[in-house]
């Protein structure tokens, strides 16, 4: 109770100072007079520790200098003080009450620059304040030398929250850090821009080319450790007088600790009989696939692995740890409850790439190892171990990667790059199966995320159709469309009239786009309905999406006539002038019935050889990109392969790439 007592004083007496100093009326009068203080001689005392200034004291020298004064911009000033110490305890609202107030009174044309940072730093984490309406406020402020680092840090927050990565970097360098702070904040600030901005952005900001040039070259060897030590000492004598030259930032330093892991066996977990064997069997000869390609580019064969391939059908976890061995690396399981099952067993020092991931992460059985150390044929993957004191490998927690085909990535996907291109009212049209609810399901969660993070008031707008079969498709696109409503109306006219109406009936016109989570099959049957329901006499195109899940390759110029106009996602591997055209063509000549989800699997199969080696590189450096079969693939934080698939559109019954 006595906290929370002299608490509420503490704010009583600030808030009635504030008002009392603002309010000019009955502010004016006298002091009564005192009788002279007596003068008493005592012994000389040590002088009394400085005390910390408090916003309080603040509030009583601005009454202070008003009583005494009358001056307005001393007394607004102290006012300023009072509100930046606020601030500086967390004291937001007391910091906005005495602004509002100065506010009211109205603020002198020498201190509206300062009022202006202070309002803007008052509200800069207040979630019903705009980011970008405090940046516009800010605009036209004449900073004096005693304010540059500070708006400068304030505007580097405000961009930052905007997305405005490299302007919120530039900021950050008129700021008072230190030269190694600024170095991580920068760093952090621009590794958040996509691959495809970073030229715009370093002609627009010429100071911050440096950090981009080290991004560049990092991106550009990351592949070979080896080349990345030695660009960066290129870089380091050509910078020698920036302060990146004498700070690297951290996840640099740690990039250039890394060896390229010497994998002497490879152990490879597949379903390769039963019901899945073809499934697996297109993920092995992608992972064979991946093997021989590196053979050719290998200048020592002797240094490739020895890939040993287990059958994991109806084999329990103690078949698949005895078949592990001593191998420290492998590649799989595929299917998700053996992943789930195999995980808490793994035996120590093992490097593994799982190809599927479990709804909930396993327990490493081992979880007091915090890092892996580098066994005598193997170097960690984990970053974090390149400079950890060497542990016995028998000590060393395994480490587990991610990589997986899940649907619902797709859907996800989808949504936000809809979502990005400004559209906020779509129809999604979905099939009862498990497969397309799950995409559903994600592509609305996602959405109504991305909603909620743009503060928007009102709810997220989406039209949902489930259908089962092809009447109850046309059924519900017709409804979600409004078309049978409008021919509702118009049987109703021509009841009331007697007369025949002639006239179309017109779909809705707050729809701009349509998501179809459904089959190829399905897919072909509804675009044709969407385009007959939709009305051509508005003028407006509604783009129709749709994943992979709904394109096949195999179907013929038919399926492609029927999906005309239709966007979709899906593996670079499966778009049309891709970089792999001559393997495309030997697996062509060697498979030339295989399926488009066996081609699929290949793939998945050539990026799980190839990606393995790059994990601790992609690990270590979060920016770096592995531009593979199935998409161009980066590590998240939960050590999850996520993939960003290129988009293309039907048009004149061929896949034409799209650069949106």
């Amino acid at each position: 109770m006595g906290h929370i007592g002299h608490f509420t004083k503490r704010i009583t007496f600030a808030m009635a100072t504030a008002t009392s100093v603002l309010y000019l009326a009955g502010c004016g009068s006298t002091p009564e007079p005192t009788s002279a203080p007596k003068i008493i001689n005592t012994e000389p005392v040590e002088a009394p520790v400085k005390q910390h200034i408090t916003p309080e004291h603040k509030l009583v020298e601005a009454k202070k200098v008003w009583l005494q004064t009358r001056d307005k911009v001393k007394r607004d000033t102290l006012l300023l003080d009072a509100v930046g110490l606020y601030i500086a305890q967390d004291d937001t609202i007391l910091a906005q009450q005495i602004l509002f107030e100065m506010k009211q009174d109205g603020v002198a044309t020498s201190l509206q620059d300062s009022y202006a940072i202070h309002v803007a730093m008052a509200y800069q984490n207040d979630p019903s304040s705009s980011p970008a309406q405090l940046t516009a406020m800010l605009e036209d402020v004449n900073t004096s030398p005693a304010l540059v680092a500070k708006l400068a840090a304030l505007e580097a927050d405000l961009y930052a929250k905007q997305g405005l990565w490299a302007k919120a970097a530039n900021s950050v360098l008129s700021t008072e850090l230190e030269d190694e702070q600024k170095v991580a904040k920068v760093w952090s600030l621009l590794n958040q821009i996509p691959r495809d901005e970073l030229a715009q952005s370093e002609n627009q900001y010429p100071e911050l080319q440096p950090f981009f040039a080290l991004r560049q070259l990092t991106i550009e060897s990351a592949r070979n450790p080896q080349q990345l030590n030695r660009s960066i000492a290129q870089y380091q004598q050509v910078y020698a007088g920036h302060m990146l030259a004498q700070h690297l930032p951290k996840d640099v330093a740690l990039a250039q600790a890394l060896t390229a892991p010497q994998i002497r066996e490879l152990v490879v977990l597949l379903p390769l009989s039963g019901r899945l064997a073809a499934t697996g069997e297109a993920v092995k000869d992608g992972i064979m696939a991946g093997y021989y390609q590196q053979l050719q580019q290998s200048s020592n064969p002797n240094n490739m692995p020895a890939i040993r391939f287990v059958d994991t059908t109806n084999a329990d976890t103690p078949t698949l740890v005895a078949a592990i061995g001593d191998a420290k690396f492998i590649v799989g399981p595929l299917l998700k409850e053996t992943v789930e099952q195999l995980i808490p067993a793994l035996p120590p020092g093992v490097n593994m790439l799982a190809l599927n991931r479990p709804d909930e992460m396993p327990t490493i059985s081992d979880s007091s190892a915090s890092v892996i150390s580098a066994s005598a044929n193997s170097t960690p993957l984990n970053p974090e171990a390149v400079n950890a004191e060497p542990e016995m490998p028998s000590t060393t927690a395994p480490a587990v990667n991610y990589f997986a085909l899940a649907p619902e990535d797709e859907a996800n996907q989808l949504a936000e790059f809809i979502y990005s291109k400004g559209f906020r009212a779509p129809i999604v049209i979905a099939a009862q199966s498990n497969l397309y609810q799950r995409m559903n399901d994600a592509f609305k969660s996602r959405w109504n995320t991305l909603h909620e993070q743009e503060a928007q008031a009102r709810k997220a707008n989406i039209t949902s159709v489930t259908f089962n079969d092809s009447e109850s498709l046309r059924e519900g696109i017709t409804q979600a469309l409004d078309v049978a409503q409008s021919n509702q109306r118009i049987n109703q006219i021509e009841y009331m009239t007697n007369e025949e109406v002639y006239n179309m009936p017109r779909s809705r016109r707050d729809i701009d786009a349509i998501v179809a989570f459904a089959s190829p099959q399905d897919t072909e049957l509804l675009n044709p309905i969407i385009e007959a329901s939709l009305n051509p006499y508005d003028g407006k195109q509604v783009p129709v999406y749709a994943t992979s899940r709904s394109m096949d390759y195999n179907s013929g110029k038919n399926q492609w006539r029927d999906l005309q106009n239709v966007r979709f996602i899906d593996m670079p591997w499966m778009m049309p002038d891709h970089k792999w055209q001559q393997l495309a063509h030997q697996t062509n000549q060697t498979w030339p019935d295989r399926s488009t989800l066996q081609n699929r699997l290949f793939a998945f199969g050539v990026d799980a050889y190839e990606l393995l080696p790059q994990l601790g590189m992609l690990t270590t450096l979060s920016y770096i990109t592995f531009d593979g079969l199935t998409g161009t693939l980066t590590l998240n934080k939960n050590s999850e392969v996520e993939r960003n698939l290129p988009q293309a559109v039907i048009r004149n019954e061929r896949v034409q790439m799209l650069m949106e």
